[in-house]
């Protein structure tokens, strides 16, 4: 009796001692954590536990910015405190705070609402910007970055075209990190308008369309080959526009060097009354298996044209052929057009693909044409007509009953992946035209040619990865592993837990 009499102030003791160590280690716990979380805050420290690191900047970054040796000003068209609200927005939020963390990045972030003379002054550099855009400047030099780029999403629709993304990447760290390099090296992707021809120029008669191409990054000037001996080396490709006059044969000498070093061209040939042939202009379509007529399409069916002009008509885009070929120009236009858009031309020539020498090396393909109907054996058959204009050709006929290709693209694996564009009209895209409702497809399907033969994105790309906004999972493909999961991962530490408050109440209370 008197020994456990004894005994038990002492147990008493102990379990006190235990307590009293229990509660000091877990105020060291406490102590330790709150400061180490506040300095983070404060620091702004990330610990970025997903599996694509999708808030930290990829070491392809952080070495370019860290050797950065130009100021560049990046500005970006959103408050930061408003993206910070969104939740879907969270990689692109952290990934500008850290740009903004270097020396030699002026990150000016702004709302376009509460400062319209910044945002004007950006404009006045040639760019069309919306929300959420981003502009790069160094010295003389700019690039617009789309906030439209700075995600990507794979969808899917079901049978009541109801949207499910099925995954989200986040692509924005290769376009800004490209933008950055793009201004601060001068890398351009040059667009020459050749001149000399009496075409249409480009600081008059298409600074709308010049604006356009800004935005997408393509760097627009003129160019007379007449007084150059070859195509400049940057030249991502060439335009003649409305040309009333022939190239020389020197000019096309260097335009077919130009091409057999994979070079890309656009020949946008309106309709020329006068009495002469573009023999050297027709020599290089003809290399592209594309002929050009000497004519002007009229519709004569009143309901495909506008009220009292047949020259200016609806026309149909031609899906791409995308089971035989791998250029496709046009599916995104045609989901347009039937989605109660319609597409319209005006003054055109037409073209057709040239049969001559089999030639296994070109793709050729049908962009727009006129509208067409079946006659009764299931023919296609169209009410315009090809109508003879100019040329030198007596026998010529006016061209009915079949539709009339109004533009076409050629590639040829021969000339190092050359390609060629041709449409039968200059004016679609000039000032006057390029802002009509009528012309929005015509000039989106331009727009989506020059991307298709020089993609603007190129010069941008660093080769970082896109990252998916993923975070680690398991996939469980049977009941069996799904039993085994749950007793790893929920049973066991229950029980072990569990066990361990059991012995604790045994300490406690024997």
């Amino acid at each position: 009796m008197d020994n456990n009499t004894n005994q038990k102030p002492f147990k008493n003791l102990k379990n006190r001692k235990f307590t009293a160590y229990a509660a000091v280690l877990a105020a060291l716990a406490l102590a330790v954590a709150i400061p180490v979380n506040l300095l983070a805050s404060r620091l702004n420290i990330i610990w970025d536990m997903t599996p694509a690191k999708l808030y930290e900047l990829s070491d392809t970054t952080k070495n370019y910015l860290e050797n950065l040796d130009k100021q560049v000003d990046f500005y970006f068209l959103m408050d930061m405190d408003y993206l910070s609200t969104d939740d879907n927005s969270m990689a692109l939020y952290y990934t500008l705070k850290q740009y903004a963390d270097y020396d030699n990045i002026n990150f000016i972030a702004f709302d376009p609402d509460q400062k319209p003379e910044l945002v004007n002054e950006l404009k006045e550099k040639g760019y069309n910007l919306s929300d959420g855009d981003m502009v790069m400047c160094c010295e003389d030099r700019s690039k617009h970055v789309l906030g439209t780029n700075m995600y990507q999403y794979d969808v899917s629709y079901d049978e009541n075209d109801n949207k499910t993304i099925e995954a989200a990447y986040f692509t924005g760290e290769n376009y800004i990190t490209g933008a950055i390099h793009a201004v601060v090296s001068g890398k351009e992707a040059s667009v020459y308008f050749l001149t000399g021809h009496g075409e249409k120029t480009l600081s008059g008669d298409y600074t709308k369309f010049n604006s356009n191409m800004k935005n997408q990054n393509y760097n627009a000037q003129e160019l007379n080959l007449a007084t150059e001996t070859a195509v400049p080396e940057d030249a991502a490709m060439l335009i003649l526009a409305g040309p009333k006059s022939d190239l020389s044969n020197d000019e096309t000498r260097m335009i077919n060097e130009y091409l057999d070093n994979g070079g890309n061209i656009c020949f946008l040939m309106s309709p020329n009354k006068e009495k002469m042939a573009y023999k050297n202009i027709e020599s290089i379509m003809d290399s592209f298996g594309i002929h050009m007529d000497y004519d002007i399409v009229k519709e004569t069916d009143s309901s495909r044209y506008v009220s009292g002009d047949p020259y200016t008509y609806q026309v149909s885009i031609v899906r791409a052929d995308t089971e035989n070929y791998d250029v496709d120009l046009t599916s995104e236009l045609a989901d347009m057009t039937d989605n109660g858009y319609y597409a319209f031309m005006s003054n055109s020539r037409s073209f057709y693909q040239y049969f001559g020498a089999e030639d296994y090396s070109l793709e050729v393909g049908s962009l727009l044409q006129t509208v067409s109907g079946t006659d009764e054996y299931g023919d296609s058959t169209s009410t315009a007509v090809g109508e003879i204009y100019g040329g030198t050709d007596p026998t010529a006929e006016d061209i009915t009953g079949y539709p009339l290709d109004l533009a076409m693209y050629s590639t040829s694996t021969s000339r190092n992946n050359a390609k060629v564009l041709v449409m039968g009209n200059a004016e679609f895209i000039d000032d006057v035209n390029v802002a009509q409702d009528y012309m929005i497809i015509p000039v989106y399907l331009m727009l989506s040619a020059m991307s298709w033969m020089y993609d603007s994105d190129t010069i941008l790309d660093m080769g970082i990865a896109d990252k998916e906004r993923d975070y680690d999972s398991m996939n469980i493909n049977s009941e069996t592993k799904a039993n085994t999961v749950m007793v790893l991962y929920i049973a066991v530490p229950v029980v072990i837990g569990l066990a361990g408050v059991g012995v604790w109440l045994k300490r406690r209370y024997s």
